[in-house]
C-alpha cells in the first residue's frame, strides 16, 4: 500500500488533537520514490482509553481598562457660632423704687394749669380776687424753666378822673424752678422769677410794670407709663417796680396762692 507521508502526518496529528487517549505505534512500509522499496514509517495509532487524560491550555485573562470616572466635589461650608451668653436673672425686691424719684421720666416738656386767689397788700390785705394760671416748661432733671401766665378777670377797682372803675390784671413772666428730695413723695419746691403786669381799667388807660416773684411749694408726684403727674400747692409773692403813670399807685405787692396740676411729657 502507498501512503503519501504529508498525508499520513496530518491524519496523526488530527488524531493526537481530537482524541484524547494512549496511543502504540506501528509501522507501515511506504513508498516515497517509486524506484525504492523498504522505507518503514512510524504511524502513531490511538487507542481508546477509559481515563483519559485532560490538558488545560493557560490562557492570559482579557484586562478591560475604564477610563476614570470624574466626580465634581461637593463643597460644604460649616457655620460655627459661639452659644449664647447665660442669661441674667435680677431678682426686683422693690428696694429702687422706693428711692426712685417718680418725676424722673425720659419727658421734658412740663405743661399744667392751675386756680386759686390773689391778694393786694396796702395796709395789710386790701382785697381779694380769683386767679388762674397756666404753665408751660421745659425740665432737665429736678430743675425747670418755665413761661407762667396769671389771670385775674376782676382784680380790683381803682380810681380814675371820673370815679371807681374795675379792672382786670394779667401778668406773664419767666421763672426758674428746683424740686428738692428726689427720692421723696412729696418735694418742695422753691423758684424765682421776672415777670410783667398789666393792670387794664374798664376806663382808662392801661398801665404796666415788672415785678419779681418768689415761689414756693410742695409736689406730689407720680409716675405714668408715657410721663408723670404732679399735683402741688403753691405761694408766690410778687414785688412791681418800673411801673407807669398809667398804673394805679394804689396796686402795690401782692401774694398769689392756689392748686395746679402738672404733666411731663
Amino acid at each position: 500500500m502507498t501512503i503519501r507521508p504529508n498525508a499520513i502526518a496530518l491524519t496523526a496529528i488530527t488524531l493526537l488533537a481530537v482524541i484524547p487517549a494512549t496511543a502504540h505505534a506501528v509501522e507501515l512500509e511506504w513508498d516515497p520514490n517509486p524506484g525504492v522499496t523498504g522505507q518503514p514509517l512510524t504511524v502513531v495509532v490511538p487507542s481508546p482509553v477509559r481515563y483519559p487524560r485532560r490538558y488545560y491550555v493557560g490562557v492570559s485573562p482579557v484586562r478591560v481598562i475604564r477610563p476614570p470616572t470624574y466626580i465634581a466635589p461637593t463643597r460644604v461650608t460649616v457655620a460655627v457660632s459661639s452659644p449664647p451668653p447665660p442669661a441674667t436673672v435680677v431678682v426686683d425686691d422693690g428696694g429702687d423704687d422706693r428711692d426712685r424719684d417718680p418725676y424722673d421720666t425720659g419727658g421734658l416738656v412740663v405743661a399744667g394749669a392751675g386756680a386759686g386767689g390773689l391778694f393786694f397788700l396796702g395796709d395789710g390785705i386790701t382785697h381779694v380776687a380769683a386767679s388762674y394760671r397756666l404753665h408751660l416748661g421745659l425740665a432737665v432733671g429736678p430743675a425747670e424753666f418755665a413761661l407762667r401766665f396769671d389771670l385775674v378777670p376782676d382784680a380790683m377797682a381803682i380810681q380814675t378822673p371820673d370815679g371807681p372803675t374795675p379792672s382786670a390784671m394779667y401778668t406773664a413772666g419767666a421763672t426758674f424752678n428746683y424740686r428738692f428730695l428726689p427720692g421723696a413723695t412729696v418735694h418742695p419746691v422753691f423758684g424765682v422769677g421776672l415777670e410783667s403786669i398789666i393792670l387794664d381799667p374798664h376806663a382808662g388807660e392801661t398801665g404796666t410794670a415788672f415785678a419779681v416773684t418768689a415761689r414756693a411749694g410742695a409736689e406730689l408726684a407720680y409716675p405714668l407709663a408715657d410721663g408723670a403727674l404732679a399735683l402741688g400747692i403753691d405761694v408766690t409773692g410778687h414785688h412791681p417796680f418800673g411801673a407807669t403813670e398809667a398804673y394805679a399807685s394804689d396796686v402795690v405787692d401782692m401774694l398769689s396762692f392756689g392748686a395746679y396740676g402738672d404733666y411731663r411729657f
